[in-house]
């Protein structure tokens, strides 16, 4: 079809615009950061990829506020962040690892995963692994998500984050995904993750269509061009998902929807044996 064609190259050409000026502009914004006695952060573009720029050190703030209300992030465990790209929650974690623990984080991003092990190279505590994964946000030529093995043992994990992981993922990935999360749980211990979820019964439910027009039923998305970049799930069905894998949902913050006039965020959810 030339025309999607066309504005796939279209939109293509537009990010590597961003992402050349971006560049471009992180030794001034790093400068800047040492000038005002801030800490060192990834460069913009990398902080880009992950998500908007201004949101990389408060949403990391927000969540580590999160879980330090809930209590979910103790001493003796071992932390798994899946999808952590340039290391957002890795000083949040830091601070709450207790001796002789492990944080685990791994992303399909390339540069990001390079950035880390650079960055955080002095903390033995800390490692950083690269999916080898078929992914629009990394390598095109990789495995199948449905085949991807977590990096961490059987029930080793204490805490898992998947912060913005499944707001990007298909029903048949997202079931790997949860399934990967039961195997590498520790009984007992929580896995917070982050999703878009709708009710075709509730007053929000124009504004859903709205924020994602694609799909039909249980699964919809924003864009028709990359339908990856944000996924939304009937509530319903991602429970169902969270079932079938293994696990449940012990709790459940709701968060927004693009239009919708309420507190931004995604809907947050905590998941246990």
């Amino acid at each position: 079809m030339p025309a999607q064609a066309a504005a796939v190259a279209f939109r293509g050409f537009l990010r590597f615009g961003r992402t050349a000026a971006l560049r471009l502009a992180s030794p001034l914004d790093a400068i800047a950061r040492r000038v005002a006695g801030k800490p060192v952060l990834p460069p913009l573009w990398l902080r880009r990829h992950a998500g908007p720029v201004a949101s990389f050190e408060s949403s990391a703030r927000e969540m580590a506020a999160f879980l330090d209300r809930l209590g979910v992030l103790t001493e003796t465990d071992d932390v798994l962040d899946i999808g952590c790209g340039p290391g957002a929650m890795v000083p949040e974690c830091t601070r709450r690892l207790g001796p002789g623990r492990h944080y685990v984080g791994f992303d399909v991003h390339e540069p990001s995963i390079r950035w880390c092990r650079k960055s955080f190279a002095g903390d033995p505590r800390l490692s950083f692994e690269l999916a080898a994964i078929a992914s629009p946000y990394g390598s095109r030529s990789g495995v199948p998500a449905r085949t991807y093995c977590f990096p961490m043992a059987d029930g080793e994990a204490g805490l898992i984050l998947a912060k913005s992981v499944f707001t990007h993922l298909f029903e048949e990935e997202a079931r790997h995904y949860l399934e990967e999360i039961r195997r590498t749980l520790n009984p007992g211990r929580p896995a917070i993750v982050t999703a878009f979820l709708f009710e075709r019964a509730s007053d929000e439910f124009a504004n859903v269509t709205l924020a994602f027009p694609f799909g039909d039923g249980q699964v919809r998305w924003r864009s028709w061009l990359r339908p990856n970049s944000a996924v939304a799930y009937e509530q319903s069905r991602f429970f169902e998902l969270v079932g079938e894998s293994g696990l449940r949902v012990q709790w459940m913050s709701a968060g927004y929807f693009p239009g919708a006039e309420r507190l931004k965020g995604q809907d947050t959810l905590l998941l246990g044996l």
